[in-house]
């Protein structure tokens, strides 16, 4: 069962209106959250019924509910339903508990790893605990890393052209200088990995977590960055040439001298982020929101800005020639001479 406190501050302000959410102690803020947004619906219908505003709500079961069994007429659903998540499967009684590789096993699966291109490299790698150790330099192209921890490893200078690395973890790593080219990251957990330097031309990093990452100069020129996070994320003079980077979050990011040309950036969300001398040639940023965003000095030639949101940012000196717009937002913009 959840027990949260979720506060909604509402303020207007630049003739807008703002909001700010905060959530205290809840263990999965998405649900939380999401009870929340189904209570302030309830709310909102039943203050045109007699019932007294002290009783609390009924929101329902909180577990997830088959989806071909749906609820009765009246009976409340669960978010899980609303949102068409599929119920996880009961546990199996007497299944053990994970628990850490112990010395001798993470010795024994850094050994493997290896020597992995030696023996043929034909052995699944996944799910293995790597976290912490000295990979520097090692070769693992096209291995399968899905859903490995890495957490915290040195993976400077490593090969892992065309690897398998869907769902691994690989916060605070350091893939720096790395081979990635073509390497599926999708859904991995990225949280201030350092990827300076690193090659990740065409890779998969649908839904990944890169937040507060480190990128500099990394090549990741059409590269899938869909629905993948990048917020606060250091990516000066980062290639991002003819990148996927639909509904990506790049919010606060650091995107100087980035080259974005010809990428796709349909409904990205890059609040506040910094694109001094940015060049965004040919860049599709239709729905995107770059309110309160650094432009300045930046290059939006032949850009497709139409319903952007540009309210509040800074323009000047960037470069509009040949701009599409199309109910494109700049109230309160900075605009160029």
């Amino acid at each position: 069962m959840i027990s949260a406190k979720v506060v909604i501050e509402l303020y207007p302000a630049e003739g807008r209106q703002w909001a700010i959410v905060s959530l205290e102690g809840a263990e999965d803020s998405v649900l939380a959250l999401a009870e929340a947004i189904k209570a302030l619906g309830l709310e909102i219908s039943r203050l045109y019924t007699e019932a007294a505003p002290s009783v609390p709500l009924n929101l329902g079961a909180l577990e997830n509910v088959r989806l071909d069994q749906p609820a009765a007429a009246g009976e409340p659903v669960s978010v899980g339903q609303l949102l068409d998540v599929p119920a996880a499967p009961p546990a199996e009684a007497g299944e053990p508990e994970q628990i850490e590789a112990s010395p001798n096993e993470r010795q024994r699966q850094l050994k493997l790893v290896k020597n992995w291109k030696a023996s043929g490299g034909g052995q699944s790698l996944s799910e293995l605990d790597l976290s912490g150790q000295d990979l520097r330099g090692v070769d693992l192209a096209g291995a399968d890393l899905s859903r490995c921890n890495l957490e915290g490893a040195d993976l400077t200078r490593a090969n892992l052209e065309g690897a398998d690395l869907s769902e691994a973890i690989l916060c605070v790593a350091d893939l720096s200088e790395s081979n990635l080219m073509r390497a599926n990251l999708r859904a991995a957990n990225m949280i201030e990995v350092g990827l300076s330097q690193a090659n990740l031309e065409e890779a998969n990093l649908q839904n990944a977590n890169l937040a507060e990452s480190s990128l500099s100069q990394t090549n990741l020129s059409r590269a899938n960055l869909g629905g993948a996070v990048l917020s606060q994320a250091n990516l000066t003079r980062v290639n991002f040439h003819a990148a996927s980077m639909v509904e990506t979050n790049l919010g606060e990011a650091n995107l100087t001298e980035a080259d974005l040309t010809g990428a796709d950036l349909t409904r990205a969300f890059l609040y506040e982020a910094i694109l001094l001398r940015a060049n965004l040639s040919g860049a599709v940023l239709e729905q995107a929101n770059l309110s309160r965003a650094n432009l300045i000095q930046a290059d939006l030639s032949s850009a497709n800005l139409s319903y952007t949101d540009l309210s509040m940012a800074n323009l000047t000196g960037a470069n509009l020639d040949s701009v599409f717009l199309y109910a494109t937002d700049f109230d309160g913009t900075i605009m160029p001479e």
